[in-house]
């Protein structure tokens, strides 16, 4: 019933549009439908935010909530008139960011959500066309092991430390593709003794950082202890520029005492293609 409804929409709008002067054919509707490539590695009712903007001029023509079936049945489509080319952007999986724009950061305090974006840059063609689209993971999973802290004489075989993982990328401007530079703190909770997880943006610039607190009762001395550059170490160990198409998850582990660190990396697909913009 939904698509039959549209297509009577549709057919009133393109009859009205032939009135209208040949040469202005910017004016009359076209309808935007998206097709996500690997819509397979996604839940049917994931939700998405998706956009539409005019091209070269940037501005806004539409926005709006729905999830990966909707689209895919093409439930979901956009009226594009006025432009002779679209770009936009979906994100999936963008629960505690806060959008300023196309612009989507997270507070400071929060965990960085586990988020996925599809952009894209089409010319309009006449009355309807569909446009591929493919996610990419633009998030990095951190599950981080200590190794040899149990045996700091006051601690009890406990974990001495909290940890603070602090950088200076907090969001994505999901138009471009560009990370936004603002205040990154997140205090993960301990899952087991000495383990950790927690979830990075891509990256605007190395300012990455894991700190150590000496905790009240288990370490002889409360308060900052030291800290590691978390960007070298997953340069260095794990081999990640944040370039990538998409950010592979990483296994680190710290053994305090050996003052030793070891990355393993899981890549969300085969490829490891660049990532452009």
């Amino acid at each position: 019933m939904k698509k039959y409804l549209f297509i009577l929409a549709a057919a009133a709008a393109l009859a009205s549009c032939r009135e209208l002067v040949l040469e202005d054919r910017t004016q009359c509707p076209s309808f935007l439908f998206l097709e996500i490539t690997n819509a397979g590695r996604f839940l049917d009712l994931d939700d998405i935010h998706a956009t539409v903007y005019s091209h070269p001029k940037t501005a806004l023509i539409d926005e709006r909530e729905t999830t990966v079936k909707s689209i895919q049945d093409k439930e979901t489509y956009f009226v594009v008139r006025g432009t002779g080319a679209v770009r936009g952007y979906g994100l999936l999986g963008y629960d505690r960011l806060i959008p300023h724009g196309p612009e989507w950061t997270v507070p400071v305090g929060q965990d960085y959500p586990p988020l996925f974006r599809f952009h894209y840059l089409e010319p309009v063609r006449d009355e309807s066309f569909i446009v591929p689209v493919e996610f990419v993971k633009d998030h990095c999973r951190v599950s981080l092991q200590f190794v040899g802290t149990e045996t700091f004489p006051s601690s009890g075989g406990r974990f001495p430390f909290d940890i603070v993982v602090r950088g200076n990328t907090a969001g994505m401007n999901a138009l471009t593709g560009v990370p936004v530079r603002g205040p990154f703190e997140y205090r993960p909770p301990e899952q087991t003794i000495g383990r950790f997880e927690f979830t990075l943006p891509r990256q605007a610039d190395h300012k990455l950082l894991l700190e150590l607190y000496g905790r009240e009762g288990l370490h002889d001395r409360p308060g900052f202890a030291e800290s590691f550059d978390l960007y070298d170490i997953l340069r260095r160990e794990g081999g990640i520029t944040w370039t990538e198409k998409n950010i592979p998850d990483v296994d680190l582990l710290i053994d305090y005492q050996q003052m030793s660190v070891s990355v393993s990396i899981t890549p969300w697909e085969s490829s490891s293609l660049e990532y452009i913009q």
